[in-house]
């Protein structure tokens, strides 16, 4: 099954234009059999300084989208996109957490980079960096991450895949691929495909610590069809 990692609603992200309804359908209409939903988890979304309640409002939208799938063969699984506030335009994917990670550390955009990754790894889960090169070069230190993100939204230059399967197999990280849709422009078709016994995100994020060799589905930014790479990890 393709599963593309990282996916916006309107119901949390401010800059994705449609609710879930219409992300999942939209999934759907180009060959997408699930989506990780990552909403933006940013600073400035909490205007009252309340984080436990954002929070809460972040976890009530991902169980809304995962009640439109139940019993569909569509599937929505959890995880959260981190705005780094102490590093300007640094975003952290988080896979592997179930919602009470959140509960537990609602401020995880105050976090330093070492911090976030540590708190990410003892509860289970692995950190990826989102879209680093976009714009320009943003990656952080590979040794607090456990995989680097290849974009796939059409609105910037580039998918960067050269780069970052250099810098991946350099760096004994994985690769993982998102199309950030927001609904903005065209929906890429792309994500990483996973086996269908794969249920839970839990399971994602284990599968993708430790295999050496993912398949994945990339859509270039001026293109309309998508192809397959297979990329490995420890590359002899």
């Amino acid at each position: 099954m393709l599963i593309d990692l990282h996916a916006h609603s309107s119901g949390i992200s401010k800059c994705c234009r449609i609710p879930i309804e219409q992300v999942i359908e939209e999934a759907k209409k180009v060959g997408i059999d699930g989506l990780v939903l990552t909403n933006h988890y940013q600073k400035n979304y909490v205007s009252d300084g309340d984080y436990a309640a954002f929070a809460a409002r972040y976890i009530a939208e991902y169980e809304y989208a995962a009640s439109l799938v139940k019993d569909t063969d569509f599937r929505v699984f959890f995880g959260i996109e981190v705005t780094m506030e102490k590093y300007p335009g640094v975003h952290m994917l988080i896979y592997g957490v179930d919602p009470d990670f959140l509960t537990a550390h609602p401020i995880l955009f105050d976090c330093t980079h070492e911090a976030l990754y540590r708190f990410v790894r003892e509860a289970g889960g692995i950190l990826v960096q989102a879209h680093p090169m976009r714009r320009q070069d943003r990656l952080l230190d590979t040794d607090f991450l456990d995989g680097i993100e290849i974009s796939c939204h059409p609105l910037y230059e580039g998918t960067h895949i050269a780069e970052l399967t250099s810098i991946a197999e350099k760096a004994g990280l994985i690769l993982t691929v998102g199309g950030d849709f927001h609904a903005d422009t065209h929906r890429a078709r792309c994500g990483v495909y996973l086996d269908d016994t794969i249920t839970t995100v839990k399971e994602i994020a284990d599968y993708l610590a430790h295999t050496d060799e993912v398949k994945l589905c990339v859509q270039e930014v001026d293109a309309r069809e998508s192809y397959d790479v297979t990329f490995c990890r420890n590359k002899a």
